[in-house]
């Protein structure tokens, strides 16, 4: 698989890549150099974002999309409180 460089030093990971590692648009990235070779990771907390648009200007914007969380039930709850001595 290739990429190119853009003149800003912009990249764009092939849509196979971006499948396979379940990335999406405005996905963190950490930047390794390991002698000749670049290696991207994705960061550790992936934080989820989406296109939107700005309410008053309309302009353009990514707004952070919150986890769902995890409801905990009774179950969970009484075998929880089992474990503690």
């Amino acid at each position: 698989m290739e990429a190119i460089l853009s003149t800003k030093g912009q990249i764009v990971l092939p849509a196979e890549v971006r499948k396979r590692l379940g990335l999406t648009e405005g996905e963190r990235l950490t930047v390794e150099v390991r002698g000749d070779a670049v290696v991207l990771r994705a960061a550790k907390q992936r934080r989820r974002y989406r296109a939107a648009r700005h309410r008053k200007s309309g302009l353009p914007v990514m707004v952070a999309v919150k986890a769902p969380r995890k409801k905990v039930t009774a179950v969970e709850i009484a075998r929880l409180a089992a474990e503690l001595p």
